[in-house]
This record gives structure tokens, C-alpha cells and sequence, in this order.
């Protein structure tokens, strides 16, 4: 199975990085459940949980050559990277045309997601607030869309603060 080469070549890179690595887990899981909800199949499903595996996968390599994890960095870097890492998993070529721009999106706030991009978002907020990252609850209510998202959203922040 492609995913689980993917899972393995991500995880592996990471080289034990322990957030990090819990961080690709826990925003695949959490697509998962969401694209779940939202009926989300096929070779759309399958983009977005690469997507998923490979939407931080800049970072390590950001760190380590330009000391920082910029946005900025972490898209250049991305562009390079993400085809190099579904080549090897195994994925068509054209997998890379409907991943990478959902691993380039997925913090682009300000802009109108498609489907997709708006499940991987909403995923990898959960799992920032889940880590304890600074999101106004505001902005979480207004930016989600899915109902499956939602329902999770209020769980978190409902939940959160106990």
C-alpha cells in the first residue's frame, strides 16, 4: 500500500524527531476521520492523505540549511521534495500535480480552500490546538467548514480547557 511506504518514508526521515513525527500521525489520522465524514473517496482521498503524510516534510530540511522553518522556506522546499517522496512510495507521477498544492496551501488562511485543502487545514489546526499552538477559538469557529470538523472543533476546545 502506497500510504503506508509514504507513512514509513516520512516517519523515517524525521530520524525520531518525536513532535514531529506525532505530528504526521496525528494530522493523517485526523484527515482521515474528517475526509471520512465528509464522504471523501478514491483518487481524491488518496492526495489528501499524502497531503497529509507530507504537509510539514520541508521542515527538518528547512531547519538544517536555512535555520529557520519559514513558510516561505518550507514552500520552496516542498516544491522539491514532496514529488521526490511520492516517487519513491510509488505513487504516478501526476500524484504530485494534486498533492503539492495541498501541501503548499495548507497554511494559506486568508485564501478560499477547495474541498481537500479545506479537510487537511482544519486537520492540522485541530492537531496545533491539540499541542497546545495559539489559535483564537474565533478564528477556529469561523474557518471551519466540514461538519465533521466542526464537531470535532468544539469537542477541543470544549474539552480543552479541563
Amino acid at each position: 500500500m502506497r500510504e503506508n511506504r509514504l507513512l514509513t518514508l516520512a516517519l523515517t526521515y524525521e530520524q525520531g524527531h518525536s513532535r514531529r513525527s506525532r505530528h504526521i500521525l496525528s494530522v493523517l489520522r485526523l484527515t482521515q476521520l474528517i475526509a471520512d465524514g465528509e464522504g471523501t473517496q478514491g483518487e481524491e482521498r488518496e492526495a489528501l492523505l499524502a497531503a497529509a503524510i507530507l504537509h510539514d516534510i520541508p521542515i527538518r530540511y528547512c531547519k538544517e540549511t536555512y535555520g529557520d522553518a519559514s513558510q516561505e522556506n518550507q514552500r520552496r522546499e516542498a516544491v522539491r521534495m514532496v514529488p521526490e517522496f511520492l516517487q519513491k512510495a510509488g505513487y504516478p507521477p501526476q500524484a504530485a500535480q494534486q498533492v503539492l498544492p495541498l501541501v503548499l496551501g495548507h497554511h494559506c488562511y486568508e485564501e478560499t480552500p477547495g474541498p481537500l485543502l479545506q479537510i487537511l487545514m482544519e486537520a492540522d489546526l485541530l492537531v496545533n490546538l491539540l499541542e497546545g499552538e495559539p489559535v483564537s477559538p474565533a478564528f477556529a469557529r469561523r474557518f471551519f467548514k466540514t461538519q465533521t470538523g466542526r464537531k470535532l472543533l468544539e469537542t477541543v476546545l470544549l474539552e480543552g480547557g479541563k
